[in-house]
């Protein structure tokens, strides 16, 4: 009786009661949270991922608004990684604002990239003012008027070359190879002519840039000085192949014979280029060179017969390539060919190239190589064989190698058949097979494996991993919201 009493004095003391009164609290709350619907459970669960993204949206926001250059120019880069367009237009307003050359460059650089026309005026200026600005950001500018082939630029191009401006010219002529007219070619062969600097070594590369933009040009207005210049023993061999390959390109057939002599030269480098030039023409004689060519001892020369046959579809040449995809002794020349090989869905070549890929003796250089082309090219023709190998691979340690590599490969194709290979990257433990299968997730965005991603992206112990997922989750966010706060269009 006397130990019942101490035992009913201890609990009835005020402290004993008060814990007792908090630990009853605490066992009723956890079971209403237990109680609470599922629905109710995913509901919040749903709010919170949405205040996460809206949170770190607002924060990319916030550094395009307020932070510091360094901040700004490593934010660009990773919008540029992830593909992320939701914040051009503020972008763009910083690009007006700012004083900072190194982001105005940058911006150049992302939007050319984008092929976005945005920052058209602004170059346009630049150009016009280019005394007023750093030089890399007016260079930024040229490059920003060639990628996106803004033609008004052109008689700011041609003054600088008038004017000799050293710093700017050899990006200048470029730039004209690439948006000009008959008129900016004719303007080019003059300035060829023209070219008279002391500096020898420097004239000769002034000279080779504007041959090679006038290759780029071809136009028949040239057609003279492109002879005399292909005949001139005098010009080093790569001005006098940049006219052979250039007479080919205006198509002209009166080049035939002219191209079919020069492929007889002992210079390789003419060689080559009578190859570049010659098979376009569907003529005999310009076959038969072509022909020849793929026996060539010098393997440029055999390199630029597989390129010249793949661009002009030659199915008649598909023999040769693919004899060169097999014994040829230059690595260079036999990947090359394997890429020809997967336009033209030959079926005695499908059948070498399907053969290859699934024969795990054959080096992982050429099996990988097969899987990109076809992947590329001929998807159906072998994806079954290439998701055969990437799971299997996937489960067997000693093929880890093959199988990060295939990955990589399998990451640049852009094709929702390749979820289920998608899958099993993300599901594996090793980060980086998770993360190349986040590169592939980048690429397509497959619908069926958000939820997947999700679970990645909310498990903090994924690290580095977890943020990413979160990025490419939110770069595919089309929430209207969002967009009308960037005026994103």
């Amino acid at each position: 009786m006397k130990t019942l009493k101490k035992e009913l004095n201890f609990f009835l003391k005020p402290g004993v009661l008060s814990l007792l009164f908090i630990l009853s609290f605490a066992v009723k709350l956890g079971a209403q949270e237990t109680a609470q619907p599922p629905s109710e459970n995913k509901a919040a669960q749903a709010d919170e991922k949405k205040k996460k993204e809206v949170s770190e949206f607002e924060e990319k926001r916030d550094t395009i608004l307020y932070g510091i250059g360094d901040d700004i120019l490593e934010l660009i880069k990773r919008l540029k990684a992830d593909e992320d367009d939701r914040f051009d237009t503020d972008l763009q307003k910083v690009f007006a604002e700012t004083k900072i050359p190194a982001i105005r460059e940058a911006l150049f650089a992302y939007f050319a990239e984008k092929k976005n026309d945005c920052l058209k005026a602004d170059a346009l200026m630049l150009l016009e003012n280019k005394d007023d600005a750093p030089q890399e950001t007016v260079r930024s500018a040229i490059s920003y008027i060639r990628d996106l082939e803004i033609y008004e630029g052109i008689d700011f191009l041609r003054q600088i070359l008038k004017d000799e401006e050293s710093e700017y010219r050899d990006l200048c002529i470029s730039a004209i190879g690439k948006i000009g007219k008959p008129e900016d070619a004719v303007f080019l062969t003059e300035l060829f002519d023209s070219e008279a600097s002391d500096d020898e070594k420097k004239s000769l590369i002034i000279k080779q840039n504007i041959m090679f933009a006038l290759e780029d040009l071809h136009t028949p207005e040239i057609w003279d000085f492109l002879i005399r210049t292909a005949e001139d023993s005098d010009q080093n061999s790569i001005i006098r192949g940049s006219a052979v390959s250039a007479l080919g390109k205006i198509g002209d057939e009166r080049a035939i014979p002219i191209l079919s002599e020069i492929f007889e030269s002992k210079d390789p480098i003419l060689r080559t280029a009578a190859i570049k030039g010659i098979a376009g023409f569907k003529d005999v004689k310009a076959k038969s060179v072509l022909t020849q060519a793929f026996k060539d001892s010098y393997y440029k020369v055999r390199l630029q017969a597989v390129q010249s046959a793949k661009e002009e579809k030659a199915e008649d040449a598909v023999p040769f390539i693919l004899y060169r995809a097999k014994k040829d002794p230059e690595n260079v020349v036999k990947l090359a060919a394997i890429e020809a090989l997967s336009h033209f869905n030959n079926a005695e070549a499908n059948e070498w190239l399907i053969d290859s890929f699934n024969e795990e003796r054959t080096g992982l250089s050429i099996r990988l190589k097969i899987a990109e082309s076809l992947l590329k090219n001929n998807f159906d023709v072998i994806f079954d064989d290439v998701k055969k190998a990437a799971l299997k691979a996937i489960s067997d340690k000693q093929k880890s190698k093959f199988s990060a590599e295939l990955g990589k490969v399998i990451s640049t194709i852009e094709n929702r058949g390749t979820a289920p290979i998608a899958e099993a990257y993300l599901n594996h433990k090793d980060p980086i097979f998770k993360s190349i299968g986040l590169d592939m997730f980048k690429r397509n965005k497959y619908p069926e494996l958000v939820p997947l991603v999700s679970l990645i992206a909310e498990d903090e112990k994924n690290g580095a991993l977890s943020r990413r997922a979160k990025d490419l989750l939110q770069s595919g966010n089309t929430n209207s919201a969002q967009n009308n706060q960037t005026g994103t269009k």
